[in-house]
């Protein structure tokens, strides 16, 4: 998953469950406030009475690669695909959107759609990247990412992200993957108990 979103979704998620506390919302609100990434604060540090929207360049939204977790769950993949980290660097469009209102309610969306590389590190047991898979060449190829997540106050939070990627190693090899994740809190005082991740080669 998106190591932004996945940032992003576990401060929100904190947040719901301490107030005891999406639909695809990819344009703009009439009311939104546009903030640069660096200045995105709605369901970040703010979670309540906010309405922001930030256009973006990388995927991770800064000059940092972004992270994604090795995933052991996706069939018809090369074996790296389950024990290595990806830290994919490109560029192009992206946009987030959130929106939290008093008490604890909220919708958070965020999109990418560009051309990047991929490359594959080692991980830890936690899935940090610890150097580069050198049995592995970089793939250059088109990312889209998108993200959603519906938070309720004493209701189910509903959290949804889908990865899909296409690319060419400097050898003509190609690799492409879809990943689909999704996480429902049944109530905002237990732990997620409804979780899923499925990807596929």
């Amino acid at each position: 998953m998106h190591h932004r979103l996945r940032a992003r979704w576990g401060a929100a998620m904190a947040a719901a469950l301490t107030m005891i506390a999406v639909p695809l919302m990819l344009a703009q609100g009439a009311s939104a406030e546009t903030v640069p990434p660096g200045g995105f604060t709605c369901g970040v540090t703010v979670f309540a009475d906010c309405n922001q929207t930030a256009h973006f360049s990388t995927p991770s939204g800064t000059a940092a690669p972004e992270v994604a977790l090795p995933s052991p769950q996706a069939t018809g993949c090369p074996a790296w695909v389950a024990v290595d980290a990806l830290e994919i660097q490109g560029t192009g469009n992206g946009v987030e959107h959130n929106i939290f209102r008093d008490p604890g309610d909220g919708t958070q969306t965020e999109t990418f759609t560009g051309t990047v590389t991929i490359t594959a590190y080692t991980a830890d047991s936690s899935g940090n990247p610890v150097g580069p898979d050198t049995s592995v060449l970089p793939y250059t190829g088109h990312l889209t990412e998108w993200f959603g997540a519906t938070f309720k106050n004493m209701n189910p939070i509903v959290d949804h992200a889908t990865v899909n990627f296409s690319g060419t190693a400097a050898d003509g090899s190609t690799f492409s993957i879809h990943l689909v994740t999704h996480i429902n809190v049944p109530t905002a005082s237990v732990a997620p108990l409804n979780f899923f991740a499925i990807g596929q080669c």
